[in-house]
């Protein structure tokens, strides 16, 4: 499944979430919407993915490839080491293992979920916000003046 057949299922799938797609996000997405504009909503939709399972691991696995995936510093089940990371978003999904250095005045937030174990480091003056979800875990350290701001959201063993 990919393309329009892509787009409309997620579509119809968040519309049936417990905490369903509200009609402003329904209305607005086109049936031909593209890989880039699918993974740009999973971002900055992303308390609705996290609140939801959604859309479920399984399915992130078996229709998305890892190039479209990269693109948007989305990983799944994958060993990730990103020295000297950009300003943006970065989402952790599976089983990642993962280590992420900022520095200098780059600005990310990173979205932790499943079982991916992330250690993130920052130097200099980076702002960063690391959330862990489900039963993710990971080290923050950071050298330089600011702090990176941890939320631990993870669930009890």
């Amino acid at each position: 499944m990919e393309g329009k057949d892509l787009s409309i299922a997620l579509r119809e799938m968040a519309r049936v979430q417990p905490n369903k797609l509200c009609d402003k996000w329904y209305e607005s997405w086109k049936d031909d919407t593209d890989i880039d504009t699918l993974l740009n909503k999973f971002i900055r939709g992303f308390d609705f993915c996290q609140d939801n399972d959604y859309p479920p691991l399984e399915f992130i696995r078996n229709h998305f490839n890892k190039s479209d995936l990269h693109r948007h510093n989305i990983y799944v089940d994958e060993e990730v080491r990103i020295e000297e990371a950009t300003s943006g978003h970065y989402v952790f999904l599976g089983k990642c293992r993962a280590y992420i250095s900022f520095s200098g005045f780059t600005a990310a937030t990173i979205y932790c979920r499943h079982e991916s174990e992330v250690d993130v480091h920052s130097s200099g003056s980076p702002v960063v916000f690391v959330t862990y979800y489900d039963h993710s875990k990971g080290e923050c350290v950071s050298d330089g003046m600011r702090k990176i701001r941890r939320y631990d959201r993870t669930l009890a063993i």
